[in-house]
């Protein structure tokens, strides 16, 4: 047994210092946002009112770990009409700014759970559409708290491709080899999580309007497209 552990140890020894050299000679990928995400999102909705709130007033979020998440840019940003309301929350990690498990564990699964919220519905890498595009595919929850209830999707773009959540490897000391096996050596892609989530369901949203505009900032940020989700 000491052999086999004294083996893992050598062997994950190795790959470390392998991947370090690795990192050293080839330079991580470009970023593809150019623009602040505040200038991308809407900040104007003809018959909305649009508020910009505090990252740290996020189901995601508090005041005591905003500063731990070490975002390169990020936006929670409200939009309500009558009884409609819609959060939008955007967080953007560039190139090997974060590990996937770190922005991978800021889900309504795991912040808005701990934060009071109780999910009473749950979907994995479901079909999104808007107009023509077929977004990435979205991760689906209802979460309740204090008799109210939200829809909520999201996504968590690495290099522009969606991790799926139903399968889950675990959070453990082999992590980094899991991470090489779904994404190769380099593990330094952007990344983004993007949270949409209201008291109406998607469907009623989508004649409502003004919608088409915050889809399409989505969409401007690179969550359009057809890759199928991979599983973190």
């Amino acid at each position: 047994m000491k052999k086999i552990i004294l083996s893992l140890g050598i062997a994950i020894l190795l790959i470390a210092l392998g991947l370090r050299a690795y990192f050293a000679f080839v330079p991580p990928p470009e970023s593809t946002l150019h623009e602040a995400l505040a200038d991308i999102v809407p900040s104007e909705l003809a018959g909305w009112k649009v508020k910009d709130m505090n990252m740290a007033e996020s189901p995601e979020s508090s005041a005591r770990i905003t500063d731990f998440l070490n975002f390169d840019d990020a936006i929670f940003r409200v939009f309500e009409k009558g009884d409609i309301f819609v959060g939008l929350y955007i967080a953007y990690w560039s190139p090997g700014k974060a590990s996937y498990r770190w922005a991978g564990a800021h889900t309504p699964d795991t912040c808005w759970v701990q934060n009071g919220w109780t999910c009473t519905d749950r979907e994995y890498s479901i079909p999104f559409q808007h107009g023509d595009a077929q977004f990435q595919p979205a991760e689906y929850g209802v979460y309740e708290k204090n008799e109210s209830a939200q829809n909520v999707y999201f996504w968590h773009l690495v290099g522009g491709t969606a991790f799926g959540y139903k399968q889950q490897d675990g959070h453990n000391i082999f992590g980094a080899l899991i991470d090489i096996k779904h994404h190769g050596l380099d593990l330094r892609q952007e990344q983004f999580f993007i949270r949409l989530s209201s008291n109406k369901h998607l469907e009623q949203l989508k004649k409502t309007a003004g919608i088409d505009q915050i889809l399409d900032s989505l969409s401007a940020i690179g969550l359009g497209g057809t890759s199928a989700a991979s599983t973190l």
